[in-house]
């Protein structure tokens, strides 16, 4: 599994939050919006991970309104999820791609997208083994 770097698509913050940690990595910080209150939202960072933590119960199968903290920008776009058709929320990649994921809790529909595969998967790669340094 490959832990991912995210930032904003719009104002380019970084989301990832090092003090919140999910399956050993920063995880990344969000908002969340239900009933006009607002919510921080954490995310595993590992690709392939459906952890989360945020001090809301939010309903199995309910589609959350994501957010970015910096700037407030929603984070769900024009793209429905191919297997339960809600919308779709989008972070950008610090490795130039973007990152789909559903806005429906249990829904466990996700994609990578990388303008430059080759490129972007060898910073990613660089990233895994200076962590693994990093812990020995």
């Amino acid at each position: 599994m490959i832990p991912l770097k995210v930032i904003c698509p719009y104002c380019e913050a970084d989301l990832m939050d090092h003090e919140t940690v999910l399956d050993g990595n920063a995880s990344i910080g969000l908002n969340l919006r239900l009933s006009e209150e607002v919510f921080p939202l954490h995310l595993s960072s590992i690709y392939g991970s459906f952890r989360f933590d945020t001090n809301v119960q939010v309903g199995m199968g309910e589609q959350t309104e994501l957010f970015c903290p910096a700037c407030d920008h929603a984070l769900v776009v024009k793209k429905e999820c191919d297997i339960c058709a809600a919308s779709l929320a989008m972070l950008a990649l610090a490795v130039d791609g973007d990152v789909y994921f559903c806005s429906r809790r249990g829904c466990k529909n996700h994609k990578v997208e990388l303008r430059d595969p080759e490129r972007s998967l060898g910073e990613l790669y660089g990233d895994v083994q200076k962590q693994g340094l990093q812990e020995s």
